[in-house]
C-alpha cells in the first residue's frame, strides 16, 4: 500500500454530534418497534467521541458516463439514542452503540450548510442547527474563545441532553460494550444503504437476533460492515481502525469526570489522547473564508469546500408532521382497535327472550332493553391526542365506547368537530358532527347514557367515516 493510501485515514478527536438524525436526513421513516409503527419521534440524536476520519472519492463508469462519488467515514465510540411514542402514548427510549459513521457526499454537504446557531467565527468550530463539532485540543484557542465554546456547547448540548450524553459515557464503560471482536456497527448514509446500521457477520447470534430488531427513524439493520469496509480500505487501514477504537474506550472508560460540569469530559480526554502521537492532529482545517460554500466538518474534506451535490431525487425529503399522520393511518389499518360491543346475534337473543316474557303474560313493565337508556357516571372528558384527522375520529369514538353520559358525548362531537375545522376545509362527516353535537348538548337528563341501540347505530356511522378518511389518506399518499 502506498504512502499516500496511508494518509487516507486522518487523526481527529473531537465530539461530534448530529442533534436530529431524522431532520438532517428529511425523516425517511419514523420506524418500526415490536411490530408497531412509532407514531412520533422526540428525540434522534447521534454522539461520537471519533479518532479518525476518512472522505474517499470513487468513479463509477456507465455506459453513458463516469459518475464520482465521495463518501465520508468517522470511526470512534459512537451512539444512536432515540425516544418516541408509539400509537399507546407511551413513550419509549432505545439505543444502538456504533463504530462508525458513513456520509455520503450530498448528506455531508447539507450537514456542512448547516446554519450557524452561534455567532462563533472558528473553521474548526461547528455549533449549528444540524451539527455541534468541538475538536478536543483548544490549546490553539485563546482563553476568551475558550470560554465561548464552552459556554455555546453547554447551553446547546451538555444542558438539554445532558442524561443521553452521560448514559453515552456509562455504556462505553461497561466491560461488555464495543467489542470489536464481533465486527463493526456503522451508521450509514450511503447510496446503497441509506438510513441504514450495518453489523457484521461475526456478531454473536443471541446479539445479533437482538440488535437487529427494528428500531425508530432507522430503515432497516443489516449485515455487510464487514464487507463494505474491506471494499473501500486495506487490511493494513482496518488495523488502525481497530487499534483506535480499541484505544479510545480504553481512555473513556477509565477517565475520570465531573459530571456537574461535563465539560471536563473534553478537558480530560484532551490531556490523555493528544498527548499520544499517533493521535495527534496531522493537519488543520483552512482559514475560516467568505467565498467558500460550507463549513469544514471533515480535515480530509478540505479539497471539497467549493463543490456542493445536490440532494437526490431517489431520497426524497418529508416533514416530521406528514410522516407521523401517515404512521396514524398505518397503525390502524395494521392493527384496528376492536370495538366492544355485543353481537348482534346476542342482541336478537336477548330480544326474543324479552318477547317471550311479554307473551307468556309476565306482569312485568316491557321495555326493550336495547332501548333504555342506562345511568353513567359523570367523569371529564379527556382532550384528543392529536390534530390529526383519524385520531379525532378514533377521540370520538372511544367516547361512544367508554359510556360517558350524552351531554358530554355532545360535548365531544364539538370539540371533535372545532378541531377538524383547523385542519379540512370541509367533509362529509362535518355537518353530522355538529347535528349530533347540537342535539346530544341539549340533553336535559345530565346522567343518562347511550342505549344499547343508540350506542350500536352511533359507533357504525363512526366507523363510515374512519373508514372513507383511510381511504382518503390512501388515495393522498398513492397520488403522492
Amino acid at each position: 500500500m502506498s504512502d499516500v493510501i496511508e494518509t487516507r485515514l486522518i487523526p481527529n478527536n473531537m465530539l461530534f454530534i448530529i442533534p436530529s438524525w431524522g431532520d438532517l436526513l428529511g425523516y425517511p421513516t419514523l420506524g418500526r418497534y415490536v411490530n408497531h409503527y412509532v407514531s412520533k419521534i422526540q428525540s434522534d440524536l447521534v454522539l461520537f467521541l471519533p479518532g479518525l476520519e476518512s472522505t474517499i472519492t470513487i468513479e463509477k463508469s456507465t455506459e453513458l458516463e463516469t459518475e464520482t462519488r465521495t463518501s465520508h467515514y468517522l470511526f470512534g465510540l459512537g451512539y444512536y439514542y432515540t425516544k418516541f411514542e408509539l400509537q399507546s402514548g407511551r413513550y419509549i427510549t432505545d439505543n444502538r452503540e456504533l463504530t462508525g459513521l458513513i456520509l455520503s457526499d450530498f448528506v455531508y454537504d447539507h450537514l456542512a450548510t448547516s446554519k450557524n446557531i452561534t455567532l462563533e467565527n472558528d473553521p474548526d468550530v461547528i455549533i449549528a442547527d444540524k451539527l455541534f463539532k468541538v475538536p478536543l485540543d483548544l490549546s490553539n484557542k485563546s482563553v476568551t474563545q475558550q470560554s465561548f465554546i464552552k459556554g455555546a456547547l453547554m447551553r446547546n448540548f451538555f444542558i438539554p441532553y445532558k442524561d443521553i450524553f452521560l448514559e453515552f459515557i456509562e455504556t462505553i464503560k461497561k466491560p461488555s460494550s464495543y467489542q470489536l471482536g464481533q465486527g463493526h456497527v456503522l451508521l450509514s448514509t450511503h447510496w446503497d444503504s441509506f438510513n441504514k446500521i450495518l453489523i457484521s457477520t461475526e456478531m454473536m447470534k443471541d446479539k445479533r437476533s437482538k440488535f437487529m430488531e427494528n428500531t425508530a427513524g432507522i430503515n432497516e439493520i443489516i449485515l455487510g460492515s464487514d464487507r463494505h469496509l474491506k471494499t473501500i480500505f486495506s487490511a493494513t487501514e482496518r488495523q488502525k481502525i481497530y487499534d483506535t477504537i480499541l484505544n479510545l474506550k480504553k481512555v473513556y472508560s477509565e477517565l475520570e469526570f465531573d459530571p456537574m460540569y461535563l465539560f471536563s469530559i473534553i478537558d480530560n480526554a484532551s490531556k490523555v489522547i493528544i498527548s499520544r502521537p499517533y493521535l495527534s492532529p496531522m493537519s488543520k482545517p483552512p482559514l475560516k473564508s467568505d467565498t467558500r460554500l460550507k463549513e469544514s466538518v471533515f480535515i480530509s474534506a478540505r479539497s471539497r469546500l467549493n463543490s456542493l451535490v445536490e440532494w437526490p431525487e431517489q431520497f426524497k425529503r418529508n416533514t416530521k408532521t406528514e410522516l407521523e399522520s401517515m404512521a396514524v393511518y398505518k397503525e390502524f389499518k395494521e392493527h384496528p382497535p376492536v370495538t366492544k360491543v355485543s353481537k348482534p346475534i346476542e342482541q336478537n337473543e336477548e330480544i326474543a327472550a324479552e318477547f317471550e316474557k311479554h307473551a307468556a303474560g309476565e306482569d312485568i313493565k316491557f321495555e326493550l332493553r336495547t332501548q333504555k337508556r342506562p345511568v353513567v357516571e359523570i367523569k371529564p372528558l379527556p382532550p384528543p391526542e392529536k390534530d390529526d384527522v383519524l385520531i379525532i375520529l378514533l377521540y370520538i369514538k372511544e367516547i361512544i365506547e367508554k359510556d360517558y353520559d350524552i351531554q358530554s358525548i355532545g360535548k365531544a362531537f364539538e370539540i371533535a368537530r372545532d378541531k377538524l375545522r383547523k385542519i379540512i376545509l370541509q367533509s362529509k362527516f362535518m355537518w353530522e358532527m355538529s347535528k349530533y353535537a347540537n342535539l346530544y348538548a341539549k340533553f336535559e337528563e345530565p346522567n343518562l347514557g347511550l342505549s344499547q341501540k343508540e350506542k350500536i347505530e352511533l359507533l357504525d356511522r363512526v366507523n363510515e367515516w374512519i373508514e372513507n378518511a383511510i381511504k382518503e389518506k390512501d388515495d393522498f399518499i398513492k397520488k403522492k
